[in-house]
């Protein structure tokens, strides 16, 4: 089967999720959380992240494993694993043969902590909505309670990013 060209956000999400076996909301919460993304909606998102799921199993690059309906989960094969080798050496021999001077490195490491920033501050904001829906709504447990739990995950992941950053940011000031 002929391998379907992919948008570089689409390969940044599944990335992320090799190894795992994921629903499409699990792969449309990674999409949402990507520096890549260019969805704000999360409708847009879905259909989007959907679309990549069925070209991904028409490659055979994508494989059904259990469940149904929205509880389907799918896995990558070995062929996608393959596909993302020759992406990222053709990226690699592209940047070897474009030599530019390098950027300040402290320029860098600030726009990096910026953008981590408003990610922690966008997730906290989730997580808090999430909470505030559990509190009005009860009986909508089941639906939050893992929605808010990896919310709150991705706030400690995206804390841990800001404190390297900080960290490197200080030491290179000194």
């Amino acid at each position: 089967m002929k391998l379907k060209h992919l948008k570089q956000e689409v390969l940044n999400t599944f990335r992320e999720l090799i190894g795992k076996n994921f629903t499409v909301g699990q792969a449309i919460n990674v999409y949402m959380t990507s520096p890549s993304c260019i969805h704000t909606e999360i409708k847009s998102a879905r259909q989007f992240i959907y679309r990549n799921i069925l070209r991904l199993i028409e490659t055979g690059e994508l494989e059904k494993t259990s469940g149904m309906g929205a509880r389907q989960k799918y896995r990558l094969t070995e062929q996608f694993k393959i596909r993302l080798g020759s992406v990222q050496s053709s990226m690699l021999s592209e940047q070897v043969e474009s030599k530019t001077p390098k950027a300040d490195p402290n320029k860098n490491l600030t726009e990096r902590l910026n953008h981590q920033k408003l990610e922690l501050l966008t997730t906290m904001g989730e997580a808090e909505e999430y909470d505030a829906i559990y509190k009005e709504m009860p009986e909508m447990q089941e639906q939050i309670q893992s929605l808010y739990n990896d919310s709150r995950d991705r706030c400690s992941k995206l804390l841990g990013k800001v404190k390297a950053l900080e960290n490197l940011i200080s030491l290179s000031t000194r």
